[in-house]
């Protein structure tokens, strides 16, 4: 694991931002590197069975942990997306990268979105991974959320005793305490994969906690006034929405869509807001297609979305969830 450390110009903490490269080591000749951005409560590990697996061959890929979060620094402010875009920018600067594909999931595809905006020069697609914006859609309250229910039952079954009350908004805070457990989780019925390591585990989920109680994250990070939704029609690069089927935040995605020019929508049967790791092969070839269609389509202005054919096995996997 590499470490890139730096300091903010106005503070006189050290500050470091833990991050990760993998795969190839870029060729002049070679596609442009893909950023991933993890979400809250999490770290740079959410990708290592779904992008960092499928990709790591053939691709250079850059994972980061946010800060406040895994081992990157935790100061006690700069948690707004405006910040969170900013180290970004920083961590490419040092490491001489000018150009990436970007991804991001839940809140780290807020921070892809307001980089996006704030450097498009820098951006050679943009995948937005699951990701809520207020001013698109209003909050949902658990209760309301039609797939709760199975929701609660499958963390029942896993031992979970303790859930927020129904009239609770979806947010960040909720979906990071209630997100995938050990066994599965929040995946549904089938789900067999070990996420311990993957989300917070008991180390993470204290951090996470000292995050909001000793910090100014709680409040900086339910801030999206940095997102100009007013700007969206700007963006230029190709655009991919991947979304779960049971997610939460389908309103977004289909305002995203209309709203950028060159976005097209894929929605992952048989899942909710989780899928990069419950269904780690669907996205990662889903993930692998998109990226291929925009390196064929370099240098040519393209008109309306990205079109690119899902792989033969997400086909099949699709059919086999839609008849469930």
């Amino acid at each position: 694991m590499k470490q890139f450390r730096f300091s903010e110009s106005d503070s006189d903490d050290s500050l470091f931002t833990n991050f990760k490269i993998a795969g190839p080591v870029p060729q002049p000749d070679s596609p442009q590197p893909v950023a991933l951005i993890h979400g809250l409560g999490t770290n740079l590990s959410f990708w290592y069975l779904g992008a960092a697996l499928h990709l790591g061959r053939e691709r250079t890929l850059l994972m980061h942990d946010l800060r406040g979060h895994g081992a990157s620094s935790m100061p006690k402010s700069g948690y707004d997306l405006a910040q969170l875009a900013e180290d970004f920018r920083v961590l490419l600067d040092d490491l001489e990268i000018e150009r990436v594909h970007l991804v991001g999931h839940s809140h780290g595809a807020r921070v892809a979105l307001v980089f996006a905006q704030t450097y498009p020069e820098r951006v050679e697609s943009l995948v937005l991974a699951d990701t809520q914006i207020r001013a698109l859609q209003p909050p949902m309250k658990l209760g309301d959320w039609p797939y709760w229910p199975q929701w609660k039952a499958d963390l029942q079954s896993r031992g979970v005793t303790d859930f927020p009350p129904e009239d609770s908004e979806i947010d960040f805070r909720l979906l990071a305490d209630l997100g995938p457990r050990p066994g599965g989780g929040s995946g549904g019925r089938g789900s067999r994969i070990d996420l311990g390591s993957r989300q917070m585990g008991a180390r993470g989920a204290d951090r996470w906690n000292t995050l909001l109680s000793m910090t100014s994250a709680k409040a900086e990070l339910a801030d999206e006034s940095a997102i100009d939704v007013d700007g969206l029609h700007k963006l230029d690069m190709p655009t991919l929405l991947m979304y779960g089927a049971k997610s939460h935040c389908l309103e977004t995605a289909d305002k995203l869509e209309a709203l950028i020019p060159q976005a097209r929508k894929v929605v992952v049967p048989g899942a909710g807001h989780f899928f990069p790791i419950v269904k780690p092969r669907y996205f990662s070839r889903t993930l692998q297609m998109f990226l291929a269609s925009v390196d064929s389509n370099a240098g040519r202005p393209v008109p309306g979305a990205v079109r690119f054919s899902l792989p033969r096995d997400v086909r099949r996997l699709r059919r086999r969830e839609g008849r469930k």
